[in-house]
C-alpha cells in the first residue's frame, strides 16, 4: 500500500485512525499502519467492524459443546498467552 502521491503532505504529523471491514490475519492493518507512518501520518489506533474465527482453533466438538477446543499452532501472536 502507499499514499496517493501528492497527498502525503496532508497525513504529516496528523493523528490516524485505521479502519478494517474484517480482521483476519492483520496483515492488511499492518500494512496500512506502514504506509501512513511512511507518509509522516501517526497512527493512534484501528477499529474492525468484524473478525474472522482465529486459524489458531480447530473445533473438534460437536456444534453445542463449546468447551472442547483443539489449541494449534498460529502466526496470530495475540493467541499465544491465552
Amino acid at each position: 500500500m502507499r499514499v496517493r502521491p501528492g497527498r502525503a503532505h496532508e497525513l504529516a504529523g496528523r493523528k490516524c485512525i485505521l479502519v478494517d471491514d474484517v480482521l483476519t490475519t492483520g496483515a492488511t492493518l499492518a500494512e496500512a499502519a506502514r504506509a501512513v507512518t511512511a507518509a509522516g501520518g501517526v497512527v493512534c489506533g484501528a477499529v474492525v467492524l468484524a473478525a474472522t474465527r482465529p486459524p489458531a482453533y480447530a473445533s473438534g466438538a460437536s456444534s453445542g459443546d463449546t468447551g472442547s477446543v483443539i489449541k494449534t499452532q498460529s502466526k496470530n501472536k495475540w493467541l499465544k498467552d491465552e
